[in-house]
């Protein structure tokens, strides 16, 4: 299977690539606002999204990718264990909120700590936790409450966070656990509670180089700078 991905991977980026364009493999988290930070980077790159879990096992699996910006750091960390990134580019960028989402005419009131209390009829949905980085932060902030086993009939799992949100604004499920950011400007969903006590986990933007591409390299710089700060911080995403 990572074969055929790798396969699709190479013929679609042999079709768009110029000859020097590095390619950025970035969390699916990141579609609204990697396009800004390209621009304002001003050379030529080429980003393909995914869920992190799923872009760790391209690069793994030899897909031509040159750098890496995950919204968690154990892909990050996996890829550098295993001797395929350069640790000395690992850069944390950025970090996000991981709130909950119900439909937005949904009248329930529903918290982190109350959502052990959802019928068995109803359902969260979270990213698929072994892939998506918003699954397992879900999964840890359940965990830290000690409800994570009491939920497993009600929990649907998606294979990334466009999925999830997916299921909330289709009222596919009573609520959802998404990014802060992924719900920007959507007006058929709303947060209803974020992940903000003391021991929640705390989302973060992690990337590092996989080639020696120079201009990946340059690129993952820039997206750590205090310029890409500033994108990153438009787009709501909060300082790393």
């Amino acid at each position: 299977m990572h074969r055929l991905l790798v396969l699709a991977m190479l013929l679609l980026l042999g079709c768009g690539r110029g000859p020097t364009a590095p390619v950025v493999g970035a969390a699916a988290s990141l579609r609204t606002v990697m396009p800004a930070l390209v621009a304002a980077f001003g050379q030529d790159v080429v980003v393909t999204y995914g869920a992190s879990g799923t872009l760790r096992q391209q690069v793994e699996a030899g897909a031509p990718i040159d750098a890496v910006i995950f919204a968690a750091e154990e892909p990050v960390a996996a890829l550098m264990q295993a001797g395929l990134a350069d640790p000395s580019t690992r850069r944390r960028v950025a970090t996000n909120d991981l709130v909950l989402i119900v439909p937005a005419d949904s009248k329930r009131v529903i918290t982190w700590q109350t959502l052990v209390s959802l019928p068995v009829t109803e359902k969260l949905a979270i990213g698929e936790p072994g892939a998506v980085p918003a699954g397992s932060y879900a999964r840890a902030a359940l965990q830290a409450l000690g409800t994570w086993d009491a939920l497993q009939d009600r929990i649907v799992f998606a294979g990334d966070v466009g999925a999830v949100l997916t299921y909330a604004r289709r009222g596919e499920a009573a609520v959802a656990a998404v990014y802060a950011t992924d719900v920007i400007g959507i007006a058929d969903v709303r947060v209803v509670d974020a992940a903000d006590w003391e021991g929640a986990p705390r989302p973060e933007i992690v990337g590092v180089a996989i080639t020696d591409s120079a201009r990946a390299r340059a690129f993952l710089e820039f997206v750590a700078s205090p310029e890409g700060a500033r994108i990153l911080q438009g787009a709501g995403f909060g300082p790393a």
